[in-house]
């Protein structure tokens, strides 16, 4: 089970970030743009997700993942009571690179023999 002091804690460990108040809560900020906010008393986190990864998580596992929509803004509402930590680090690191345009590593392959 993961807690909003873990989101705290995995944010401020990315280059660049800094942690600063949001209509009274913590917000997680990379190059001036939030990608992640908590409310620690309802052990809850917003992030800045892709459209595509939003819609999955909403379809699959609406019991720890909610649409949160401000106008035409939509992120993903996550109820960290629902989520182990290795999962909330990828889902901080996703936000991240949501709004600091960082692409995905992808995973190494060997290089094939040539014939």
């Amino acid at each position: 089970m993961a807690k909003a002091k873990d989101v705290r804690k995995i944010a401020l460990a990315l280059a660049g970030v800094e942690e600063k108040g949001h209509f009274g809560s913590p917000s997680f900020r990379a190059q001036g743009r939030i990608f992640a906010q908590t409310d620690e008393e309802a052990n809850e986190a917003i992030f800045k997700l892709s459209p595509l990864h939003q819609e999955v998580l909403f379809e699959t596992r609406p019991d720890a993942f909610r649409p949160e929509i401000w106008g035409a803004i939509r992120w993903t509402r996550v109820l960290l009571d629902g989520i182990a930590g290795d999962e909330l680090q990828a889902l901080v690191r996703e936000a991240y690179d949501q709004v600091t345009g960082a692409k995905p590593k992808k995973p190494s392959t060997a290089a094939k023999p040539r014939r």
